[in-house]
């Protein structure tokens, strides 16, 4: 695993909530805060002008997200770069050191967010470590942690991410694994048995087991509402290995009303 957390920082209000929930992220796991702000290279005969661009209004606007994390919060230690290359590149560049990537969305209607090419998704997908996809702020959260479950080995290593990140801010812990007819055999072993392995690992953890006939996207999104984070694999047991990222996964980060955690094994 690597060291630091990662965050894209743009100066709008989507990428401060971003900025936010990377510091709050960063400052539990003890660990450094990198803010990153991708310029691109200049066009050709720009090259005076996107300089002075970058080091006038991209370093105060850094600056000044530097201070902004420094007071909320005051013992964590916070660096700022500059990149010349695309928000996407300079992200999944840097997760194969970082312990985790976060990014932030902006609000689009659901055609825009299915065909712009998101960068969460381009990051969710092309990341090295686990990404935390943060929507613009919805309303109070309930603290709560959601997991999708299936018999996936993604799906395990999600469980175990999300127990730590629910036993860290004291929330419940909600397992939900969605099923459509027919029914596999075991479904509910699967929930029981996952629940009650956490168990041993995080004594004081509440843990809420849901079953749900419906597609995984559907019942994820619902769950989603309301709570702190939805957290799920990479790949379910629909994944294919030349797919960067499952169709279940892909869905909620482009759709989840709350902060999504990608997580990578």
């Amino acid at each position: 695993m690597g060291h630091e957390v990662v965050v894209g920082v743009e100066g709008t209000l989507s990428s401060r909530r971003a900025v936010h929930w990377a510091a709050e992220a960063a400052w539990a796991r003890r660990t450094e805060l990198l803010l990153v702000h991708a310029v691109g290279k200049p066009a050709p005969g720009q090259e005076a002008a996107w300089s002075e661009a970058v080091d006038g209004g991209v370093h105060e606007m850094l600056r000044r997200e530097t201070e902004r994390v420094r007071r909320a919060e005051p013992g964590l230690t916070v660096r700022a770069e500059v990149d010349l290359d695309t928000p996407a590149r300079a992200l999944t560049q840097r997760s194969r050191t970082a312990q985790l990537v976060v990014v932030g969305t902006r609000r689009t209607t659901a055609a825009q967010r299915v065909f712009s090419g998101s960068l969460s998704y381009q990051v969710a997908a092309g990341a090295s470590c686990s990404v935390a996809v943060v929507p613009p702020l919805t309303g109070h959260a309930e603290n709560r942690v959601v997991v999708g479950l299936d018999r996936s080995p993604d799906a395990q290593a999600a469980v175990r991410a999300g127990a730590r990140e629910a036993d860290r801010v004291g929330a419940r812990l909600e397992l939900l694994h969605a099923w459509q007819p027919p029914a596999a055999a075991g479904d509910r072993a699967l929930v029981d048995g996952t629940a009650d392995d956490l168990a041993d690992d995080f004594p004081g953890l509440a843990v809420d087991r849901r079953l749900v006939q419906s597609h995984p996207a559907i019942a994820l999104l619902t769950a989603a509402a309301g709570a702190r984070l939805l957290v799920v694999g990479s790949r379910g047991t629909d994944g294919v290995p030349r797919i960067p990222l499952g169709a279940t996964s892909h869905a909620l980060v482009l759709h989840a009303p709350c902060p999504v955690l990608v997580v990578r094994t």
